[in-house]
């Protein structure tokens, strides 16, 4: 992982109103302990990201597919990192997670180059990067993924397998969810946030 730039704020510097958001993120973790340096943004942030994990509630698993592509694809090992045990508590498998993090090769599918083998963007995500999945559904998932963090839309094919699935409302949150996790994989990855003592970096971040 990259060096530190903004280090957390520790708790003896907090002004009250600091203290009290991270008081309602609900943890002691350096993501929130260093986006609260700017109160004001952070303030508006933490409501609508405790929204978006509150997304798909039926198909949980679904959300951190949708999470864990958007980290793996934006090499956010601090994302990845803590999704991983929430994903695997929402029932992602050593399976799913190998597909996720399918290598440049083509690891962990059929066979085929995946859409990340150029991440400057000369290839397409539509290029069926989830490969030939053995999981239609998570394949689509991934795609999707895929396609809002390297062409910021959903390509035809998608939308409509998509729109088979959920309804607009769910589709609107959808594109939400991973512009705002690929966002936040930006950030965190400028700042240099560390994991956590007890949390390992993914294998792909050493």
């Amino acid at each position: 992982m990259s060096n530190t730039r903004v280090p957390p704020l520790p708790p003896q510097e907090r002004d009250d109103r600091q203290a009290a958001l991270i008081v309602q993120a609900g943890a002691e973790l350096g993501i929130y302990a260093t986006l609260v340096r700017s109160p004001d943004v952070f303030a508006d942030l933490l409501p609508f990201g405790q929204r978006l994990l509150q997304l798909l509630p039926a198909d949980p698993r679904a959300r951190e597919l949708l999470i864990m592509r958007v980290a793996w694809r934006c090499r956010a090992p601090y994302i990845w990192t803590h999704h991983e045990v929430i994903g695997r508590a929402a029932g992602l498998t050593d399976d799913d997670l190998a597909v996720l993090a399918a290598d440049r090769a083509g690891e962990a599918r059929a066979g085929g180059d995946c859409a990340g083998e150029d991440r400057a963007g000369e290839d397409r995500a539509g290029d069926d990067c989830a490969g030939e999945d053995r999981d239609p559904f998570r394949a689509l998932l991934l795609r999707a993924a895929d396609e809002l963090v390297t062409d910021h839309r959903l390509s035809d094919p998608t939308w409509a397998a998509m729109s088979e699935r959920y309804p607009a409302a769910q589709l609107i949150e959808i594109c939400l969810l991973v512009g705002q996790y690929s966002m936040l994989a930006g950030t965190l990855n400028s700042l240099g946030v560390q994991l956590e003592e007890g949390y390992q970096p993914p294998t792909w971040a050493e």
